[in-house]
């Protein structure tokens, strides 16, 4: 039996209740929220028997194997650094951390403690997307020339969400002092991991944030400053060679939650669209299709989501591949948009 609490109990954290709650062998043991009232609102919707306040107390009080970690970005390194130093296994949300420093420091404690460590990139659950990418690696593509990806969606100007102004699940996003990277951070960080499986290492980003008024006084409400970034447009450099372009922006009218990548190598090209159907791909390959610009529709097998996967890898002891390793390498694609931002100019992925 694996016994897994989870701290952060917002709306993201229901999914995972959800997916685990599912599971032979996984038991929901205890739960963790800095308001403890929503901790045990939670609780009770999961049938889960113990509720805290501080998740301290809660890894030093309980007995368990696994913890999951859906708090806040600003809280994943002190919750995800402390469940490892008790033996604990880690799956945490994304993006991994605030900083690349952070990241460094909560991949050095799961090394250190010998845990299985997993971010939940949540895109990867696509079977689509697993198969594509693996299509590209073996060469099914030829050589990787040109990759676009893009991620949109519409929650500033529409309320299928809920209206922002009235939700602290979305007014933190909005908002650095909250730990928020703006779009950049919270689902730049999805196309960045999307096109890097996709289309291999970034090792060039020139990127370009963008912040625009809301509409209200000052550009806030209440606590909330609006001053993270809403939209932003890289071109990448990938250390094979080819050439990409990634956008992303949460005033796309039209767009409730749409991933696309395309890459396109010199015998073909391959296409994931998550808005339009995550179990499958498309595919121009062959010189008949490439030369009349056919693609075909290729549907995939189900593969196990992110949560199977961290508990598969909790019981065989291998790790999977979107583990804090990854997290950090995607938490650097975000440094150096920034980087590239607050320069002006291209900068090298990593470089100081």
């Amino acid at each position: 039996m694996i016994r897994l609490a989870i701290i952060g109990t917002g709306g993201m954290a229901n999914g995972h209740a959800d997916n685990f709650s599912k599971m032979k062998g996984v038991r929901l043991t205890a739960c963790c929220d800095i308001v403890e009232g929503k901790a045990r609102e939670f609780a009770a919707k999961w049938k889960i028997p113990a509720v805290y306040g501080d998740f301290r107390k809660m890894l030093a009080r309980e007995t368990l194997d696994a913890v999951s970690v859906v708090t806040t970005d600003a809280a994943h390194a002190a919750a995800s650094i402390a469940a490892a130093k008790r033996g604990l296994h880690v799956m945490c949300e994304k993006p991994l951390a605030t900083s690349v420093a952070e990241a460094r420091r909560m991949l050095a404690a799961v090394r250190k403690a010998g845990v299985i460590n997993m971010v939940n990139f949540s895109y990867r659950n696509s079977c689509g997307l697993q198969a594509a990418a693996k299509v590209v690696a073996a060469g099914g593509i030829g050589r990787v020339i040109h990759v676009e990806s893009s991620y949109l969606q519409s929650w500033l100007v529409s309320r299928v969400w809920g209206d922002w102004r009235k939700n602290p699940a979305l007014l933190w996003r909005l908002s650095s002092r909250h730990g928020s990277l703006g779009t950049l951070g919270d689902i730049g960080c999805h196309i960045l991991d999307m096109t890097a499986f996709l289309g291999g290492e970034i090792d060039r980003i020139a990127c370009q944030l963008k912040t625009f008024d809301k509409g209200v006084r000052g550009n806030r409400l209440g606590e909330y400053v609006f001053d993270a970034n809403d939209s932003f447009a890289a071109t990448l450099g990938f250390a094979g060679g080819g050439l990409g372009a990634i956008h992303s922006s949460r005033w796309a009218c039209g767009h409730l939650n749409s991933l696309r990548a395309r890459v396109y190598g010199d015998k073909g090209g391959i296409e994931v669209d998550l808005d339009r159907d995550g179990s499958g791909y498309r595919i121009c390959t062959g010189r008949e299709a490439v030369e009349k610009g056919l693609w075909k529709e290729v549907k995939c097998p189900p593969t196990p989501n992110n949560y199977q996967r961290f508990i598969r890898a909790i019981r065989t002891g291998r790790p999977d591949p979107s583990d804090f390793a990854n997290g950090l390498k995607v938490q650097t694609y975000l440094a150096s948009c920034v980087a590239s931002d607050r320069l002006g100019k291209p900068v090298r992925v990593g470089a100081p």
